[in-house]
């Protein structure tokens, strides 16, 4: 069975019949999400133009796939999407461990929507990590290490992200969809707009950085 990436607006309900060629990974990511949101335990193969398939079994939270993540294709084209149900019991659609999801995710998200809100995500709210992520298995920069530590200690919109940061507005946003994606976000609409002024929101986000820095032995 395939999935239906084509929609955009409104949550897609269930995984259905049809998948566009498509460059990029915005279409990807949304059908991951549709995937994600079933109840049923569902494993996913992507055809990508000169890679090997892609498998994600996400029972183990697991991938697989010949492309390291250090050459990720921002520019695939993908050909295909098929869908496999599954159930708890049922073997491994790979050899486990495989390559920890995160990782994975992390890129799609960073890598899609071309810096606008993912569709999933309504206007108005504001966002706090609920968990670390793993930032070892995962490439990153110092700018998204500034925004995680933000993340890490309040919630904070996209615009707000952005200016206790110090970084474009796109660029916050590519975070929260990643951070989205790999389901790690707690999502606010009654949350208070963070209110701190200029100079101590600076040497707080420096003191969060620097915590955040040790923590992970960096």
């Amino acid at each position: 069975m395939t999935v239906n990436a084509n929609q955009v607006a409104g949550e897609p309900a269930s995984v259905s019949m049809g998948f566009p060629v498509t460059v990029g990974w915005t279409h990807a990511a949304i059908a991951v999400f549709s995937v994600l949101r079933l109840n049923t335990p569902v494993n996913l193969t992507m055809h990508i133009e000169m890679h090997g398939p892609l498998l994600i079994d996400f029972r183990h939270h697991a991938f697989s796939w010949s492309t390291p993540l250090d050459q990720f294709p921002v520019d695939a084209v993908h050909t295909g999407l098929e869908t496999e149900p599954t159930s708890a019991d049922a073997p491994p659609f790979f050899e486990l461990p495989g390559q920890d999801l995160d990782g994975l995710l992390w890129e799609m998200g960073i890598n899609s929507f071309g810096g606008a809100a993912a569709y999933w995500l309504p206007k108005g709210e504001r966002y706090k990590l609920t968990r670390w992520p793993n930032v070892t298995r995962h490439s990153h920069n110092l700018r998204q290490m500034k925004m995680l530590a933000v993340l890490g200690n309040t919630y904070a919109s996209t615009s707000e992200l952005a200016t206790l940061a110090g970084v474009e507005e796109v660029e916050a946003q590519s975070l929260i969809n990643a951070l989205s994606l790999m389901r790690i976000l707690s999502r606010s609409a009654e949350a208070p707009a963070t209110a701190a002024a200029p100079e101590t929101a600076a040497a707080k986000r420096k003191s969060l950085f620097a915590r955040l820095r040790k923590r992970l032995g960096r």
